[in-house]
Protein backbone atom coordinates (compact mmCIF):
# COMPACT_ATOMS: atom_id res chain seq x y z
CA UNK A 1 0.00 0.00 0.00
CA UNK A 2 2.69 2.25 1.34
CA UNK A 3 4.69 1.68 -2.39
CA UNK A 4 1.24 2.17 -4.61
CA UNK A 5 1.00 5.50 -2.73
CA UNK A 6 4.72 6.81 -3.31
CA UNK A 7 4.08 6.09 -6.86
CA UNK A 8 0.43 7.63 -7.00
CA UNK A 9 2.43 10.61 -5.40
CA UNK A 10 5.67 10.48 -8.18
CA UNK A 11 2.89 10.43 -10.68
CA UNK A 12 1.26 13.24 -9.43
CA UNK A 13 4.18 15.27 -8.77
CA UNK A 14 5.93 14.78 -12.22
CA UNK A 15 2.19 14.88 -14.12
CA UNK A 16 0.90 18.23 -12.05
CA UNK A 17 3.89 19.03 -9.90
CA UNK A 18 4.85 21.85 -12.15
CA UNK A 19 3.45 23.97 -14.66
CA UNK A 20 4.48 24.24 -18.74
CA UNK A 21 7.07 27.62 -18.31
CA UNK A 22 7.54 27.28 -14.39
CA UNK A 23 8.84 29.92 -12.45
CA UNK A 24 12.13 30.03 -10.39
CA UNK A 25 9.48 30.32 -7.72
CA UNK A 26 7.68 26.99 -9.16
CA UNK A 27 10.62 25.16 -9.98
CA UNK A 28 11.83 25.98 -6.27
CA UNK A 29 8.25 24.37 -4.63
CA UNK A 30 8.54 21.22 -7.03
CA UNK A 31 12.78 20.31 -5.68
CA UNK A 32 10.75 20.29 -1.91
CA UNK A 33 8.48 18.29 -3.06
CA UNK A 34 10.49 16.04 -4.61
CA UNK A 35 12.88 16.22 -2.03
CA UNK A 36 10.16 15.08 0.80
CA UNK A 37 9.19 12.10 -1.39
CA UNK A 38 12.86 11.19 -2.24
CA UNK A 39 13.24 11.06 1.49
CA UNK A 40 9.92 9.12 1.90
CA UNK A 41 11.37 7.04 -0.40
CA UNK A 42 14.62 6.57 1.71
CA UNK A 43 12.53 5.72 4.84
CA UNK A 44 10.99 3.41 2.89
CA UNK A 45 13.51 1.63 1.24
CA UNK A 46 12.64 2.48 -2.36
CA UNK A 47 15.93 3.85 -3.60
CA UNK A 48 15.76 3.19 -7.33
CA UNK A 49 12.76 5.58 -6.97
CA UNK A 50 14.71 7.33 -4.73
CA UNK A 51 17.67 8.02 -7.35
CA UNK A 52 15.03 8.84 -10.19
CA UNK A 53 13.86 11.26 -7.91
CA UNK A 54 17.81 13.11 -6.96
CA UNK A 55 18.69 12.58 -10.56
CA UNK A 56 14.98 14.93 -11.06
CA UNK A 57 15.91 17.11 -7.88
CA UNK A 58 19.86 17.75 -9.82
CA UNK A 59 17.96 18.46 -13.13
CA UNK A 60 15.79 20.93 -11.35
CA UNK A 61 18.53 22.53 -9.08
CA UNK A 62 20.80 23.11 -12.42
CA UNK A 63 17.56 24.64 -14.15
CA UNK A 64 17.34 26.84 -11.30
CA UNK A 65 20.93 27.74 -11.41
CA UNK A 66 20.93 28.81 -14.90
CA UNK A 67 17.41 30.98 -13.99
CA UNK A 68 19.33 32.60 -10.77
CA UNK A 69 22.29 33.35 -13.30
CA UNK A 70 19.86 34.75 -15.73
CA UNK A 71 18.27 36.58 -13.60
CA UNK A 72 21.50 37.84 -12.13
CA UNK A 73 22.77 38.86 -15.48
CA UNK A 74 19.74 40.20 -16.10
CA UNK A 75 19.59 42.36 -13.17
CA UNK A 76 23.32 43.13 -12.97
CA UNK A 77 22.88 44.50 -16.58
CA UNK A 78 19.78 46.50 -15.84
CA UNK A 79 21.87 47.80 -12.97
CA UNK A 80 24.33 49.03 -15.45
CA UNK A 81 22.21 50.77 -18.01
CA UNK A 82 20.29 52.38 -14.93
CA UNK A 83 24.46 53.85 -14.02
CA UNK A 84 24.31 54.43 -17.35
CA UNK A 85 21.57 56.87 -17.85
CA UNK A 86 21.93 58.38 -14.38
CA UNK A 87 24.81 59.68 -15.68
CA UNK A 88 24.17 60.59 -18.60
CA UNK A 89 21.00 62.75 -16.93
CA UNK A 90 23.51 64.16 -14.46
CA UNK A 91 25.72 64.75 -17.70
CA UNK A 92 22.84 66.63 -19.63
CA UNK A 93 22.07 68.26 -16.38
CA UNK A 94 25.79 69.62 -16.37
CA UNK A 95 26.43 70.12 -19.78
CA UNK A 96 22.41 72.37 -19.69
CA UNK A 97 23.51 74.28 -16.47
CA UNK A 98 27.23 75.33 -17.70
CA UNK A 99 25.77 76.55 -21.30
CA UNK A 100 23.11 78.37 -19.10
CA UNK A 101 25.92 79.98 -17.03
CA UNK A 102 28.41 81.02 -19.78
CA UNK A 103 25.59 82.19 -22.00
CA UNK A 104 24.74 83.95 -19.47
CA UNK A 105 28.01 85.79 -18.32
CA UNK A 106 28.25 86.15 -22.14
CA UNK A 107 24.99 88.49 -22.18
CA UNK A 108 25.83 90.24 -19.22
CA UNK A 109 29.18 90.77 -20.44
CA UNK A 110 27.94 92.15 -23.91
CA UNK A 111 25.57 94.00 -21.97
CA UNK A 112 28.19 95.97 -20.01
CA UNK A 113 30.00 96.61 -23.50
CA UNK A 114 27.07 98.19 -24.73
CA UNK A 115 26.27 100.43 -21.61
CA UNK A 116 29.81 101.12 -21.25
CA UNK A 117 30.16 102.23 -24.86
CA UNK A 118 26.87 104.19 -24.59
CA UNK A 119 28.09 105.80 -21.63
CA UNK A 120 31.43 106.82 -23.74
CA UNK A 121 29.64 108.61 -26.67
CA UNK A 122 27.33 110.43 -24.15
CA UNK A 123 30.55 111.89 -22.18
CA UNK A 124 32.62 112.17 -25.83
CA UNK A 125 30.20 114.76 -26.91
CA UNK A 126 29.57 116.46 -23.79
CA UNK A 127 33.23 116.96 -23.66
CA UNK A 128 33.60 117.92 -27.35
CA UNK A 129 30.43 120.55 -26.86
CA UNK A 130 32.38 121.60 -23.57
CA UNK A 131 35.51 122.57 -25.40
CA UNK A 132 33.29 124.16 -28.09
CA UNK A 133 31.77 126.84 -25.64
CA UNK A 134 34.97 126.90 -23.85
CA UNK A 135 37.07 128.18 -26.84
CA UNK A 136 36.29 131.53 -28.50
CA UNK A 137 35.41 131.15 -32.39
CA UNK A 138 37.39 134.45 -33.21
CA UNK A 139 40.91 134.90 -32.03
CA UNK A 140 41.68 138.01 -30.04
CA UNK A 141 43.59 140.36 -32.04
CA UNK A 142 47.36 140.88 -32.34
CA UNK A 143 49.11 143.80 -31.04
CA UNK A 144 50.25 144.56 -34.85
CA UNK A 145 46.50 144.45 -35.80
CA UNK A 146 45.56 146.56 -32.77
CA UNK A 147 48.37 148.81 -33.83
CA UNK A 148 47.04 149.04 -37.21
CA UNK A 149 43.31 149.78 -36.37
CA UNK A 150 44.14 152.68 -34.43
CA UNK A 151 46.09 153.88 -37.22
CA UNK A 152 43.20 153.61 -39.21
CA UNK A 153 41.13 155.56 -36.94
CA UNK A 154 43.74 157.99 -36.83
CA UNK A 155 43.97 158.68 -40.58
CA UNK A 156 40.01 158.65 -41.04
CA UNK A 157 39.77 161.10 -38.18
CA UNK A 158 42.49 163.16 -40.59
CA UNK A 159 40.69 162.86 -43.42
CA UNK A 160 43.31 160.59 -45.17
CA UNK A 161 40.77 158.50 -46.33
CA UNK A 162 42.64 156.95 -49.40
CA UNK A 163 45.31 156.11 -46.66
CA UNK A 164 42.61 154.70 -44.19
CA UNK A 165 41.09 152.23 -46.81
CA UNK A 166 44.95 150.72 -47.30
CA UNK A 167 45.47 150.27 -43.70
CA UNK A 168 41.76 148.92 -43.42
CA UNK A 169 42.03 146.76 -46.13
CA UNK A 170 45.60 145.30 -44.76
CA UNK A 171 43.82 144.87 -41.56
CA UNK A 172 40.88 143.09 -43.05
CA UNK A 173 43.49 140.52 -44.68
CA UNK A 174 45.01 140.02 -41.29
CA UNK A 175 41.96 139.72 -39.40
CA UNK A 176 41.77 136.84 -42.53
CA UNK A 177 44.85 135.22 -41.41
CA UNK A 178 45.01 135.45 -37.79
CA UNK A 179 41.39 133.69 -37.73
CA UNK A 180 42.77 131.02 -40.05
CA UNK A 181 45.22 130.23 -37.54
CA UNK A 182 43.37 130.40 -34.78
CA UNK A 183 40.35 127.80 -36.33
CA UNK A 184 43.26 125.37 -37.21
CA UNK A 185 44.82 125.98 -33.61
CA UNK A 186 41.57 125.65 -31.71
CA UNK A 187 40.61 122.58 -33.89
CA UNK A 188 43.60 120.84 -33.20
CA UNK A 189 43.28 121.49 -29.47
CA UNK A 190 39.43 120.10 -29.54
CA UNK A 191 40.80 117.08 -32.01
CA UNK A 192 43.70 116.54 -28.94
CA UNK A 193 41.34 116.85 -26.25
CA UNK A 194 38.72 114.71 -27.80
CA UNK A 195 41.48 112.18 -29.10
CA UNK A 196 42.86 111.57 -25.36
CA UNK A 197 39.68 111.09 -24.07
CA UNK A 198 38.60 108.75 -27.02
CA UNK A 199 42.02 107.03 -26.27
CA UNK A 200 40.95 106.81 -22.29
CA UNK A 201 37.79 105.23 -23.32
CA UNK A 202 39.05 102.76 -25.26
CA UNK A 203 41.32 101.46 -22.44
CA UNK A 204 38.57 101.26 -20.46
CA UNK A 205 36.81 98.99 -23.14
CA UNK A 206 39.96 97.14 -23.65
CA UNK A 207 40.12 96.68 -19.62
CA UNK A 208 36.89 95.61 -19.39
CA UNK A 209 36.92 92.91 -22.14
CA UNK A 210 39.81 91.53 -20.75
CA UNK A 211 38.44 91.01 -17.31
CA UNK A 212 35.80 88.92 -19.05
CA UNK A 213 38.07 87.27 -21.22
CA UNK A 214 39.84 86.28 -18.27
CA UNK A 215 36.61 85.27 -16.19
CA UNK A 216 35.30 83.29 -19.21
CA UNK A 217 38.40 81.57 -18.99
CA UNK A 218 38.18 80.72 -15.34
CA UNK A 219 34.65 79.27 -15.62
CA UNK A 220 35.81 77.14 -18.67
CA UNK A 221 38.53 75.71 -15.95
CA UNK A 222 35.98 75.47 -13.79
CA UNK A 223 34.20 73.60 -16.16
CA UNK A 224 36.20 71.27 -17.69
CA UNK A 225 37.55 70.14 -13.36
CA UNK A 226 34.26 69.33 -12.48
CA UNK A 227 33.62 67.71 -15.67
CA UNK A 228 36.68 65.52 -14.56
CA UNK A 229 34.97 64.72 -11.58
CA UNK A 230 31.75 64.33 -12.70
CA UNK A 231 33.54 61.29 -14.93
CA UNK A 232 35.52 60.04 -12.27
CA UNK A 233 32.37 59.79 -10.17
CA UNK A 234 30.93 57.74 -12.93
CA UNK A 235 33.74 55.20 -13.41
CA UNK A 236 34.33 54.92 -9.22
CA UNK A 237 30.56 53.63 -9.27
CA UNK A 238 30.69 51.75 -12.26
CA UNK A 239 34.02 49.75 -10.74
CA UNK A 240 32.33 49.95 -7.01
CA UNK A 241 29.49 48.44 -9.06
CA UNK A 242 31.22 46.03 -10.85
CA UNK A 243 33.26 44.46 -7.88
CA UNK A 244 29.88 43.50 -6.42
CA UNK A 245 28.33 41.93 -9.49
CA UNK A 246 31.86 40.30 -9.29
CA UNK A 247 31.62 38.97 -5.59
CA UNK A 248 27.88 38.38 -5.90
CA UNK A 249 27.91 36.24 -9.30
CA UNK A 250 31.08 34.11 -7.21
CA UNK A 251 28.87 33.63 -4.14
CA UNK A 252 26.15 32.20 -6.12
CA UNK A 253 28.58 29.93 -7.88
CA UNK A 254 29.47 29.23 -4.34
CA UNK A 255 25.96 28.67 -3.03
CA UNK A 256 24.82 26.54 -5.67
CA UNK A 257 28.37 24.14 -5.79
CA UNK A 258 27.47 23.61 -2.60
CA UNK A 259 24.19 22.71 -1.94
CA UNK A 260 24.72 20.44 -5.43
CA UNK A 261 27.53 18.15 -3.58
CA UNK A 262 25.46 18.70 0.04
CA UNK A 263 22.60 16.61 -2.02
CA UNK A 264 24.42 14.13 -3.38
CA UNK A 265 26.63 13.74 -0.64
CA UNK A 266 23.83 13.76 1.82
CA UNK A 267 22.21 11.12 -0.16
CA UNK A 268 25.16 8.85 -1.10
CA UNK A 269 25.40 8.49 2.58
CA UNK A 270 22.25 7.65 3.73
CA UNK A 271 21.43 4.94 0.73
CA UNK A 272 24.77 3.47 2.06
CA UNK A 273 23.83 3.83 5.55
CA UNK A 274 20.38 1.98 5.43
CA UNK A 275 20.78 -0.22 2.17
CA UNK A 276 23.84 -1.62 4.23
CA UNK A 277 22.10 -2.22 7.65
CA UNK A 278 18.91 -3.77 5.60
CA UNK A 279 21.50 -6.51 3.66
CA UNK A 280 23.26 -7.33 6.82
CA UNK A 281 19.57 -8.23 8.44
CA UNK A 282 18.34 -9.56 6.08
CA UNK A 283 21.81 -12.05 5.31
CA UNK A 284 21.12 -12.33 9.42
CA UNK A 285 17.90 -13.94 8.80
CA UNK A 286 18.95 -16.24 5.76
CA UNK A 287 22.13 -17.33 7.72
CA UNK A 288 19.12 -18.35 11.15
CA UNK A 289 16.90 -19.55 8.93
CA UNK A 290 19.88 -22.04 7.09
CA UNK A 291 20.93 -23.39 11.11
CA UNK A 292 16.80 -24.56 11.50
Amino acid sequence: MQANGGENHQEQTNGNGIPENPTLEDIQEYILTLTEHMRECERSGKYIEAQTALTKIEELKTEASNRRREEMRARHLNEKLEIEEAHLSEFNQFNEFWDKKMQQFSEEAAQAEQEMTARHQEELAKFEEELNNSLPPQPKGSSELLNLRKIEENLARQKDYVEAHKVQQKCLEMEREELAKWLAVRESKIRGQVQLLATKQAQEINALRKRVNTAQEEQRKARSLELERLIQKYHNIKNELEIQQQMEALKLDKVIKTSGSVMRSSFGSRFMSQGGTRSIRQTGKTDSGSKR
